[in-house]
Formats: structure tokens, sequence, C-alpha cells
């Protein structure tokens, strides 16, 4: 039944330990743009594992043009998301460093706080510089092109481009992938994905290969997913096209996954650190990390509140031992109770007093509660 139903099958351990060993590897568009999404040292480690894989690596020819199609655009997105990033930074700032933030934030939290915003503005201004000078001498290009050199498939001419529209018009409609969740695409990326596929098969069956593929690549038109969001391993439609056309084996890893089972086939130990970024980025990009730093200010500004609340209850306190002119002189002056902390002057108007009866009457308010508050410092 196996093999009547191959598309059906999930490999074994053994199966797969083989494809690893004698596959062709392949990757995705996506798998190479998202190489300037990541820090460095996870890049390094992807560059690195697909150089030691040197001699079973290539390229489709419509990969390689989705790529440089679009490494400008990618460079561009980046640097708008790192300069995005650093004005919501300078809002979450600005808001602890407002008259409206508690006025009680201790000195050594709120220098930690800044050194906080002050490094991570520092690291990312560092990435946008280096983005903007990726036109003239980017560095992710240079690698990418030394290690596919010689590597890449060659280009269908127009006559098959315009025969594989034909049949991606016919595929769509019955839903036979890949590709066909791209329909409402402009006619000339649609066919992008089956373009590639084709590219795929042909290599196979002329070395004879069966293929890994890696790719980011989750829509349902490359992937086999259960109802519950599960997902099993390539559309079963591939495998046996694959199968059918050269007789070979077909499989996809996504780029954490390569990382993973690559460096383990190689008796190399897993990069943890760079998979989790991996996984990281696809789930949230830059707003996980506007995320954690909104975490740590509201949690500096709760401890705050906290501290002020116990503050203004033993100054309450202290309050009912003055006389009530003294107390609401004090109250109105320091702002409790109030939005705003008003002036001598403007506590004169309201009570119809002289400035020098109100200066008179704070001050020995002020006195009161040193003698009543001992030594506990509470008033300056």
């Amino acid at each position: 039944m196996k093999e009547l139903y191959s598309g059906y099958s999930k490999k074994t351990e053994k199966e797969l330990k083989e494809l690893w060993k004698n596959s062709l590897i392949t990757f995705d568009t996506n798998v190479i743009l998202n190489l300037y999404r990541y820090s460095d040292s996870t890049r390094v480690a992807i560059l690195e594992l697909i150089k030691k894989f040197e001699k079973q690596i290539f390229l489709a020819y419509q990969v390689g043009l989705e790529y440089n199609r679009n490494r400008y655009e990618i460079i561009s997105d980046q640097e708008n998301s790192h300069n995005d990033f650093l004005k919501k930074l300078k809002i979450i700032e600005d808001d602890l460093n407002s008259k409206d933030s508690p006025p009680f934030l201790s000195d050594s939290l709120h220098n930690s706080l800044s050194k906080v915003f002050n490094n991570v503005e520092k690291e990312v201004k560092e990435h946008i510089e280096s983005f903007l000078k990726m036109p003239e001498n980017d560095e992710i290009f240079n690698k990418i092109d030394k290690l596919f050199n010689g590597k890449i498939t060659e280009k269908f001419d127009e006559e098959r481009i315009k025969q594989i529209y034909q049949e991606g018009k016919l595929r769509f409609d019955k839903k036979i992938p890949p590709g066909y969740e791209d329909h409402k695409k402009p006619e000339e990326t649609r066919y992008g994905d089956l373009i590639f596929w084709l590219q795929i098969l042909e290599k196979s069956k002329a070395e004879k290969k069966s293929i890994i593929l890696i790719s980011d690549e989750r829509k349902e038109d490359w992937i086999w997913k259960l109802k519950n969001g599960k997902t099993i391993g390539p559309r079963q439609e591939l495998l046996e096209e694959m199968k059918t056309f050269s007789g070979k084996d077909f499989h996809i890893y996504s780029t954490e996954r390569f990382l993973n089972f690559g460096q383990m086939y190689l008796q190399e130990n897993v990069n943890d650190k760079a998979i989790k970024e991996i996984e990281n980025i696809k789930k949230s990009d830059l707003d996980a990390q506007i995320r954690e730093l909104q975490k740590l200010s509201e949690s500096a500004i709760l401890k705050s509140q906290e501290r002020q609340k116990t503050y203004y209850q033993r100054i309450e306190k202290y309050l009912e031992q003055l006389t009530p002119r003294e107390a609401d002189v004090f109250r109105l002056n320091a702002g409790i109770g109030s939005q705003d902390a008003m002036s001598l002057r403007e506590i004169a108007e309201l009570f119809d007093l002289s400035p020098s009866m109100v200066s008179k009457i704070k001050n020995n308010a002020v006195e009161k509660l040193r003698k009543i508050s001992d030594n506990d410092k509470l008033i300056d």
C-alpha cells in the first residue's frame, strides 16, 4: 500500500537520513531573502551550514530571478522597520520622561531604563547604517553569489514560459499544487511557484537525484495541513508528481528545521539560539522587541505608582495632625489630590490671603511635618 500511495506516507527516520545523504538541496526565495532579517550570528550559522553541503546544493533560476528582483525592496523594508522601531521606542521613552509620568521614579531605576533605551537605540542605528550601505556593498549578496556560482539551473525560454502560463491556468482551476493560491497576482508573477517547481523537477530528472527543498512557505499549495493546523509534510500531489516525473523523492524543511536536522546529520551541536531567533522573527518581527520594552516600562511605572501611593498614605496620616488651613495649603502646593500643584500666589488668591501669609502657613506646616515624621526623612 505504501508504494501505491507514497504521497500520503510520512518518511521514516532511516528514509530521511538517506535523503540527507544522497539528495540535492535547493532553496526557496523566501529563505534567501530572510537572510537580511536575521542577526549576524544567525545569518552566519545558516550560510556556513549551506556551505557544508556545497556538493549537494543548487538554486533554481526562478529563485535567483526573484531574489534579484526583490532584494533591494527587502533592504529598504528592513531600513523602514528599524526606523519605525526607533519612533516607537522614542514614544515609550518620552512617556517615561513626561510630566504625566510618576514623579517618584528612583534615580537608579531611571538611569537603568535610560541605559537600556540608549543601548537599543545605538544598536538599531548601527543596523540602519548597514542597510543604507548595502546597495553599494551587499555582503549577503556576495556570499550567496559565491555559494551558488555555477549552481543555478538553466533559464526557461520564452516559448516554455508561455506553455507554463497555459498549463498554470489549467492547474490552478483544478487546484493542483504548487502556486494556485497566487492566482490573484499579476500574470508576470502569478506562476512563479510553478516555474520554480518545474525547474526543480527537471533538475531532479537530469541529475537522477531526490530533492530537499528548504522553504519558509506555509501556504497550503505547498504544505499538507490537517484541519487542526498541524503540518504533515509536502503536499502529496507534489511527492507523486516528482516520483512520476523523475522517479525520485521530495521533501521540504523550513529554515529552522534545516538548521536542526542539517547540523544533526553532520553530527554538530545544534544552534538552538539561531533556531529560536528564526522562529521568533516568523512570529512577531520587531514588534516583539517593542512589547518587551513596553513591559519593562510598565513594570517601572507600576513600581513607582505603588511607591507614590504609599507616600501619599503616609502624608495624609501626618496632615491630620495639622490645622485645616495648614493641611489645605500643603496639599495644594504639593499637588496632593489634584492634577497640578498650585503656586503660593495662586493659593493666596484662592483663600484671599497675602502671598507672605500663605508662605508662612506653608513653612509652619513643613516644620510641623518634619517634627511629626521624626527621622523618617519623608519631607525634605
